[in-house]
This record gives structure tokens, C-alpha cells and sequence, in this order.
């Protein structure tokens, strides 16, 4: 599943970019020689590949070992963990029982499902619908860091699967106002599934779903139940393929399937076939069309839909539609579009992106393909000025790090030369052109994102793709985070102080008690460091997600070296002050000062966001 609790997101949008123009690829052999030489050069084990039309199947296969003890294959019925994938099954499950008028997409969480407890202060008002959880509208956390995985066999069914996650099921705004990508949204779809059809979720969607298709292989196993067929995993750590653990996840509904190429390619012709044979074209069209988000109401139906998502590729013609997904070490996409009628299917499982073989793919099935042409107008000045200016991301998916991205998100919307520009905080510069009134698109982009209107305060935002940015004051957003670089630099320049503190009293040039003030806010920064280290760690190498849960030696590091750096930051702020008018060089006494007050300024900052003693296990 996709979990980046840490990652720095400058625009939370499905884009993937590339430096490097792809050469012209004009047959699938070629295409296939192509994928082998970046699995080589990323040290890719194995990839699993379906490409299909409506129609026919153009490749179903694989490459590489799914197993590199036995030097077993990958083929078309190697079965890989798709992630997140599953939730357009999930999807597809819940607008079955909407068929049948057992559901409703406007329903009621709480009167469809009383027994699930969640908190919504605006529940009177805004309450949370069965469609908000199927666009990540519903305002809750993404999981929690330590309910991703397990390494135990235990196994969570029913209600205990939804369960789980009740400490992600706080609304943290208005449902129905902003798009975040929540994972235990699905995790409670599953339990609605199992509610209304009166089988697990699992069962209703393999009688329902994949059996109809003919998807014989696949299924929604939290563990590697079938070793013959099954993937292993795999990491590469300074150059070296290593074998891990495949782990178990907590809740199916989020990302249980395991299918391969020639399931999956069935799979992708039922939206290429416009639902046909289970659905009908306009329920296809309705789980592509965007509906819950303050965008969506703005008129802007592009973006993150009923489990089906926008991803756009470097100079690509088209947009395509879909789903990607990460669990444990294997990475997969499931893309298609309805208008090109093609798809494609890959997934890998040495804990690799794949980005750049689906660019590949991409430009493999464009090529000799007219662009789609984007209609545009000219931009209404008049109306549109309210807006310029800059702007916060105010829809974070986990709040554990939300302040990081908050902190790196405030894009600037401005004219220059009568053009309209969008200027992110880091990185260039994008024109924006007007296809609709108040709806934008990047400039050579094929679809539009971007829309500006007023919540229900009557403040300015601008939605992309459902995201949500609140318009600020310049001068406030700026001077903060100039405030918090200054604070880092002079935190990080403690480290310097530091070494000449140890070297001067290692030579003799300073007493040991001398050397006290330069060594304790080092030490703290140490402490920091070490414990963000960790985290990142567990960031690279997502199946490492399971030792979050457990008080362990990675898990106390973490809350040892932020509860350090939180009481050794408040140590040396008591004693620069108190020493300050004892010493002689009152410049040394001032940085010492500043260094101190800026080490308790980002314990501050980290302690309002639950990281100062951050107790994983306990999340």
C-alpha cells in the first residue's frame, strides 16, 4: 500500500517525471529488452508485466526469479502482493450492493454501520457518507505508523479488521471539504461488504468479482499462503540482494489482493469493455468521476474517485486511470485508458517504484497516437485576482508528519507578463491556462486539477485534485519558515561547536567542564538524528513498518533519542541563560543562547506534533 508517513510531497499529485527522454520503442520485444535493462541497472529480482486492449491480450508474463533460492520464474501466474490495488475491488464490491439497493453512496456511516465508532465533531452538519470513504474524504489519519504490518500469523477478520485503525477515525475537518488518502476508509467498506452481503469481504469478492472474470489464481491473503506460486521478497542494501520476511497485514480491505499477470489483465478489460460483463458503462463512469470533495462540488471532477485514481507521466498524450499500490517490498500499478482502450498491469517485488519501465509502457502504447487536445480559454483576470497569492496545504495525509508538510507545501499563484504561474516553494516555475471558469490545468498537461473557490468560512482555497490549500498571508508563511531554517542551521551548527569543544579539551586547551556547554546541545542533535534515522529507515524499507508495534531496540531508540533531545534542549537553554553574564566573551554566551533557543524552538515545534517521547508502539 502506499505509506509514505515521512516523505516531503511539494505537490501530492500522481505525476511521475523523468529527466531522461525514453527512446522510441516499437515493438514489444523491443519493450521487453528495454524493461530488462532497467530491472538490471535498479536491481529489479522480479517483474510481473500485462499489457491488454479490450480485445486481445498484447503480453502476459514476467521477468526475472520470484524466487532466487530456487531460481524459480516470475510467469503470468506468479502471484505478487498488489497493495492498495485491491481497493478497486473493494470499490467494485461496494457499487454491486448499490446495484442491487442494498447501499446507497450518499448513506450514513453511522446509521448504516452504528457499531463502528469514529469521532466527527461536525456529524450534525457534515456527516461522514459511504462515498466520502470511498474518495478519502472523510477527514481521518491515514494508518498509524505501527498498524501497517505485523510479523505475527494472527490474522484480523471482521469487525476486528476496521477495529485496528479507530485511532486514524477522527475527522480532522469537515467530511466532504478535502481529499487525504486514508487507508482505514477501505478498512470499514470491508466490514459495510461483510455487513451487507452476510459473507467476509474476501468471499464476496472472489464469487462476485474474480471468479466471474475468470481471476482463478488470485486472492486476498493478508500473509504468502501459497509458496509455490507467491512471490518472495526482497530488498538491495550497498548493492546486495537480500531476502526478507514477507509480513502480514493488519486489514485486508486496504491491500489483501495477490494476483498476477493473467488474472490481472482480465481484470483491466473490464474497464476497457466498460464494465461488461458484471457492470454498466455508467457505473464505470460514475467509479471514474470524483463526487464528495469541496472540488468536485466546484466543478472539478478529475482526481482521486470511487478506489480509482489519475496518474500522469512525463510527456505523456494521455492520462490514465487506475490504481497503484506497495506492500511489503513488492510495488504494483494497475493503469488503463478507456479512450486509448489500453492497459497495463506491472508490479515488483524487490522494493522498487518501477517508475520509470511504466513510462516505458506509456510510450509504448501512445506512440502513433494523435495528442488529446486540451480546451482552453482566456484567463478572466478580473475574476481570478481575489485569488493570487500564496497558499498552505491544509489536507495532510498522516498527521504525524503533517507539519513537515505543511511546512514544504505553500505555492505562490501570481501573473507575470499576463500569464498565470504556479511557483511552488522549491522548484520551478508552471503556467497555468484556463479551461473552465476558475479550473486550471498545468500547462502541457492533458487534464485539468486545479480550481479555485471558497469553503464554507468564505475563504479563498485552491483544490488539486481534491487536495486543499487555505490562501495566506505572504509575509506571515514566509517569515515562519525563515524563522524555523535560521533555528536548523544554528542546531546543526552545534554540531560543529561540539567537535572543537571534544578536540579542545582532548589537547588540553579546555577543562572538561569547559567543554560541557559546546558538548550538550551535539549530544541533543545526536540524540534527534538518530532517532529521525531510524524512522527514515523504516521509510526506505516499508516492511520494516511491523517493528514499529512492538517495544523493541529500533522503537526505543526513537522515543529515547527525542525524549533526550526534548530534555537536553531544555538543559542547555537553563544554563546558557544562567551562565550568560558569567562570561567574558558575551559573543560566545549569544550563540550559545541562540543555540539553545533554537534547539528548544524545533523541540517545540516536534513536541506539539506527538514527537518528543514518540512511542510508536502506543500510536
Amino acid at each position: 500500500m502506499k505509506n509514505a508517513f515521512l516523505i516531503l510531497i511539494l505537490l501530492p499529485l500522481s505525476i511521475v517525471s523523468f529527466s531522461q527522454k525514453t527512446k522510441s520503442i516499437n515493438s514489444i520485444k523491443q519493450l521487453a529488452d528495454s524493461i530488462e535493462v532497467i530491472m538490471k541497472q535498479e536491481n529489479i529480482t522480479g517483474l510481473m508485466l500485462g499489457i491488454t486492449s479490450k480485445d486481445s491480450v498484447l503480453f502476459s508474463g514476467g521477468f526475472g526469479y520470484a524466487d532466487l533460492d530456487t531460481k524459480r520464474k516470475v510467469d503470468e501466474n506468479t502471484l505478487f502482493r498488489m497493495g492498495s490495488i485491491t481497493k478497486m475491488f473493494v470499490s467494485l464490491g461496494i457499487m454491486k450492493l448499490v446495484n442491487e439497493g442494498k447501499l446507497n453512496l450518499d448513506d450514513e456511516l453511522k446509521i448504516t454501520v452504528p457499531e463502528v465508532a469514529f469521532q466527527n465533531k461536525w456529524e450534525a452538519t457534515n456527516p461522514v457518507r459511504i462515498i466520502h470513504l470511498l474518495e478519502h474524504t472523510t477527514g481521518f489519519d491515514d494508518i498509524k505508523i505501527n498498524r501497517m504490518y505485523s510479523l505475527e500469523t494472527r490474522e484480523n477478520t471482521g469487525i476486528g479488521m476496521m477495529l485496528v485503525h479507530k485511532n486514524s477515525m477522527i475527522c480532522r475537518w469537515k467530511p466532504g471539504e478535502r481529499f487525504a488518502y486514508s487507508n482505514p476508509n477501505y478498512a470499514v467498506l470491508g466490514y459495510i461488504i461483510e455487513k451487507m452481503s452476510g459473507k467476509p469481504y474476501n468471499q464476496y469478492l472472489e464469487e462476485n468479482i474474480l471468479n466471474p472474470l475468470g481471476m482463478m489464481n488470485s486472492n486476498f491473503n493478508l500473509r504468502s499462503r501459497f509458496p509455490q506460486k507467491d512471490v518472495k521478497e526482497y530488498i538491495v542494501k550497498n548493492g546486495q540482494t537480500i531476502h526478507v520476511r514477507s509480513v502480514t497485514l493488519l486489514s485486508g480491505p486496504q491491500g489483501a489482493l495477490w494476483s498476477g499477470s493473467a488474472d490481472m489483465v482480465k481484470f483491466l478489460q473490464l474497464f476497457l469493455r466498460n464494465g461488461s460483463p458484471l457492470f454498466t458503462a455508467n457505473t464505470i463512469t460514475e467509479i471514474e468521476t470524483t463526487h464528495s470533495s469541496l472540488a468536485a462540488r466546484s466543478g472539478q471532477k478529475n482526481g482521486y474517485s470511487l478506489g480509482n485514481d489519475n496518474t500522469f507521466f512525463a510527456r505523456a498524450k494521455y492520462p490514465f486511470r487506475g490504481h497503484g499500490g506497495l506492500t511489503g517490498t513488492c510495488f504494483s500499478s494497475c493503469k488503463y485508458n478507456r479512450d486509448l482502450g489500453v492497459g497495463f498491469v506491472v508490479a515488483s517485488n524487490s522494493n522498487n517504484n518501477n517508475y520509470r519501465i511504466e513510462e516505458l509502457i506509456v510510450s509504448y502504447l501512445e506512440q502513433n497516437k494523435p495528442g488529446k487536445n486540451l480546451s482552453t480559454q482566456p484567463i478572466d483576470k478580473k475574476v481570478i485576482r481575489p485569488f493570487l497569492g500564496r497558499y498552505q496545504f491544509e489536507s495532510p495525509r498522516n498527521e504525524i508528519s503533517a507539519f513537515s508538510d505543511k511546512l514544504q507545501n505553500a505555492p505562490k499563484i501570481y501573473f507575470e507578463n499576463d500569464k498565470l504561474y504556479f511557483k511552488p516553494l522549491i522548484g520551478d516555475r508552471s503556467e497555468l491556462v484556463q479551461t473552465a471558469p476558475m479550473t486550471f490545468a498545468w500547462r502541457g498537461m492533458n487534464i485539468p486539477l486545479i480550481c479555485f473557490t471558497k469553503n464554507d468560512m468564505g475563504k479563498n482555497v485552491m483544490m488539486i485534485a481534491g487536495t486543499y490549500y487555505e490562501q495566506t498571508s505572504n509575509f506571515r508563511a514566509m517569515l515562519k519558515r525563515a524563522i524555523i531554517i535560521i533555528a536548523l542551521i544554528f542546531a546543526l551548527s552545534s554540531v560543529v561547536l561540539g567537535i572543537i569543544s571534544f578536540i579542545g579539551a582532548a589537547i588540553g586547551k579546555l577543562t572538561w567542564h569547559d567543554m560541557l556547554p559546546g558538548i550538550l546541545p551535539m549530544t541533543g542533535v545526536g540524540f534527534l538524528v538518530w532517532a529521525v534515522l531510524n524512522l527514515l529507515e523504516v521509510q526506505q524499507y516499508t516492511y520494516k513498518l511491523s517493528e514499529l508495534g512492538t517495544v523493541n531496540f529500533r522503537t526505543m531508540i526513537i522515543f529515547c533519542g527525542t525524549c533526550a533531545y526534548g530534555i537536553i534542549s531544555i538543559t542547555s537553554s537553563v544554563y546558557s541563560i544562567s551562565t550568560f553574564r558569567k562570561r567574558n566573551k558575551r559573543w560566545f554566551a549569544g550563540y550559545l543562547l541562540l543555540v539553545s533557543m533554537s534547539m528548544c524552538l524545533i523541540m517545540t515545534i516536534l513536541w506539539q506534533n506527538g514527537w518528543i517521547g514518540l512511542r510508536t508502539w502506543a500510536l
